[in-house]
């Protein structure tokens, strides 16, 4: 019996039983996404120019998507309010859509009483929207429950504690009012109203019970919710004082009271002595609010772009981590990234560390919200194409890639 040749054949390794597991995962959820209906406008995806599959680490997946249909109004302005995602429109029309799933919940019409319509509020059962001279009292499912009024303009947006809401109010002679107001009274909502040098157009802080609010004259109040002071510094004053102006709104967190100022400086103030921490010289102007994280806190600075300070260790002239030069907005982060919207209305993904832009979204959208609480961005186009986006950070996930948002364009004639 003749040996049989023997027969060299080029054989593939086999694929390791835990990577074959993830790819038919991967492939099973995929049948099952394609099977709910790929075109939906809500949760899983269907945004124009929507491909769904297998995702690479370091891009941008849809969570949801919603097409508001404005018919000739356009969204102007997101906030992000606990469960809920705010569209404000150029007609004055809010949109409330859930957070998590994209759901429309209502569309609600405030009444403008003059100027314009201010962030919302949820307070309790209520959401309370300042308006030019009052402030509109809506319930979660979008009715109209009362209306405030008040004698002066509303400046600032509005701080709640339990069902008090605290406020800047214009005041005769270019003056300002902080106002303590009591929004279930049927009449005589105002408790009380502390008397500034000038406009209070920053929102006031809350924290353990204690009302931080700036003023164009330059000084930040703290006050108790029966007006008292709470700081005594020296020279027998009870503000923190300055040369500039505050406009824009005020944090706080058990650290300190974050304040931004036309003095070119962003303060770091001890909340319970209202002496400086530690500041932050930027060389312009700053007339917005500082974003405040659990370690860092972002400033952008107008000809700069987003700034970087650690909050709990430096010098008390603060030097920043770092700045990234066409960013405009702080968005979300997580452990790894802070995500900013870039000058062209993209998404930057930045490494907290460094500051470096580790990779960056393909769609561009007009307006944006902060979120404080997890990695999800929230974004719109003019035309009210909504979305929320996912960071992903490793491969394998199956979604939808963010893809640029285009209307269809018209058909060509014959």
């Amino acid at each position: 019996m003749s040996t049989p040749a023997i027969t060299l054949v080029r054989t593939p390794v086999p694929t390791p039983l835990n990577q074959r597991l993830a790819w038919a995962l991967a492939a099973l959820a995929l049948a099952l996404i394609c099977a709910a209906g790929c075109s939906s406008h809500h949760k899983g995806g269907g945004g124009p120019g929507s491909h769904i599959g297998p995702l690479p680490a370091n891009s941008f997946a849809q969570q949801w998507f919603n097409d508001l249909k404005l018919s000739g109004d356009t969204a102007t302005q997101l906030y992000l309010r606990d469960d809920t995602l705010f569209v404000y429109t150029n007609g004055d029309q809010v949109c409330a859509i859930g957070a998590a799933g994209g759901e429309l919940k209502y569309i609600a019409h405030p009444e403008i009483s003059g100027g314009k319509l201010g962030p919302p509020l949820i307070l309790g059962n209520y959401i309370v929207y300042p308006s030019g001279s009052t402030l509109e009292i809506f319930s979660k499912a979008g009715r109209q429950v009362k209306t405030v009024e008040f004698a002066k303009s509303t400046r600032s947006g509005v701080a709640g504690l339990g069902y008090t809401v605290y406020i800047g109010l214009d005041h005769p002679g270019g003056t300002g009012v902080i106002a303590s107001v009591d929004i279930n009274r049927a009449y005589h909502n105002i408790n009380w109203e502390l008397l500034t040098g000038a406009a209070v157009s920053p929102t006031p802080a809350i924290y353990d019970k204690v009302i931080f609010c700036g003023s164009q004259d330059g000084k930040l109040y703290a006050v108790s919710d029966e007006r008292k002071p709470v700081w005594s510094l020296p020279g027998g004053t009870n503000t923190f004082n300055t040369l500039g102006q505050f406009v824009s709104d005020i944090k706080a967190d058990d650290y300190g009271v974050y304040a931004s100022n036309t003095n070119s400086k962003l303060f770091c103030i001890d909340r319970v002595t209202g002496k400086l921490k530690w500041q932050y010289y930027s060389g312009e102007p700053l007339r917005d609010s500082p974003i405040v994280y659990p370690a860092t806190v972002y400033q952008l600075v107008p000809t700069v772009g987003i700034v970087a300070i650690d909050k709990a260790s430096g010098q008390f002239n603060r030097q920043p981590k770092w700045i990234v030069k066409n960013a405009v907005q702080v968005l979300s982060e997580d452990a790894s990234f802070v995500y900013l919207r870039g000058t062209d209305g993209d998404i930057l993904a930045a490494d907290k560390k460094t500051g470096q832009v580790m990779f960056t979204s393909k769609s561009k959208w007009d307006v944006f919200a902060t979120n404080l609480t997890d990695a999800t961005i929230y974004a719109a186009t003019g035309s009210g194409h909504v979305i929320a986006v996912k960071p992903i950070l490793k491969a394998g996930e199956v979604g939808t890639m963010v893809m640029e948002f285009r209307e269809e364009p018209l058909a060509l004639a014959r």
